[in-house]
């Protein structure tokens, strides 16, 4: 489900591994891509191929900072409708939490955050899916698009304080200079750019409100991510008969990290905890009509006290456990 990513992420690729002499459709159908995707907004790709095709010209082109390189050539074009968001965002901060909130439209693997410390603000992106081969020239395409949309919002001479890598260092120094214009740490804890707290408060020049919310009331009509709702639902219904029915797990199972689950449920107007109280409902019901040991419904829906279950039970049903399972009976 959330390995993903629209055609978009493909944006200009031709053109770069051409200009670096390499055959661009040759290389996106040895991994399972039509070139006329690359580039489209309506096309989702998986994550795993357009990281591959994207690594393999690094490697094959022998051009390690491919990534970066092709991050200048997309620039924040690359991100579609929420590039309207970026460029009519009333300040810096609020175009930061736009991307934040709508970012799984365009790629549901990838998420970013805003992290204020007494020292800057801390802008961070990561990708759920850490083992993908090539990861790191993935990173380094977000964050470059990343400068891109700090230069246009804040100017075209802005620097970072500092820029964090997980990875090691891919790339020759002078690459991540030209990129960035700023120190460059890498095998770090996060993927980060760090600005100026008077940054977020600078207001974006020349925006158009009415754009801003039409691009808002589009991006929020979106279900890019095919009900995840639906999908966690699914997932935790599995994971309840083997006792791991739990956020955690369920994140993980999806390749999501719980706060970002946790986010796009919201954004889909319910929560994990709801989903898990809906699923041992319907499991209740079902299990009651068995005649199974009221201990042992309430182990299987996941209770570790059984007490758990019968106040569940009368808040679902109103009646107790023992008063369920005799209709249940009754009835069959």
């Amino acid at each position: 489900m959330t390995n993903l990513i629209r055609g978009l992420a493909l944006l200009n690729v031709a053109e770069v591994v051409s200009s670096l002499g390499g055959e661009p459709d040759a290389l996106m159908r040895s991994h399972g891509i039509d070139p006329a995707a690359a580039g489209d907004y309506d096309t989702f790709l998986s994550y795993d191929s357009v990281a591959a095709v994207i690594g393999d010209a690094a490697q094959e082109l022998d051009c390690p900072d491919f990534g970066m390189r092709l991050a200048r050539k997309q620039g924040i074009e690359m991100l579609g409708p929420i590039a309207v968001v970026i460029r009519n965002a009333e300040t810096v901060a609020a175009a930061i939490e736009g991307v934040s909130r709508y970012l799984h439209n365009i790629a549901p693997t990838d998420s970013t955050e805003l992290i204020r410390t007494p020292q800057a603000a801390v802008f961070t992106f990561s990708t759920n899916l850490r083992r993908t081969a090539h990861h790191d020239q993935m990173i380094e395409k977000g964050l470059g698009i990343a400068m891109d949309a700090f230069r246009l919002m804040i100017g075209e001479n802005f620097v970072p304080l500092r820029v964090t890598l997980q990875h090691r260092r891919i790339a020759p120094m002078k690459s991540y200079r030209e990129m960035f214009g700023c120190p460059v740490e890498f095998e770090r804890q996060v993927n980060s750019v760090h600005l100026p707290h008077h940054a977020l408060n600078q207001p974006i020049l020349g925006r158009d409100a009415a754009a801003m919310a039409l691009a808002e009331k589009y991006l929020a009509g979106m279900r890019p991510d095919l009900a995840i709702a639906d999908h966690v639902r699914d997932m935790t219904q599995r994971l309840l008969v083997v006792h791991q029915a739990g956020l955690l797990s369920v994140a993980r199972a999806l390749s999501l990290h719980p706060r970002v689950l946790q986010r796009r449920l919201a954004e889909s107007g319910t929560s994990f905890e709801e989903i898990l109280d809906d699923v041992r409902r319907d499991a209740a019901w079902e299990l009651s009509a068995t005649g199974m040991q009221i201990s042992q419904i309430a182990t299987m829906l996941g209770y570790s006290e059984t007490s758990s279950y019968t106040r569940a039970c009368r808040r679902w049903y109103g009646e107790s456990p023992r008063q369920l399972r005799a209709r249940r009976r009754a009835a069959r």
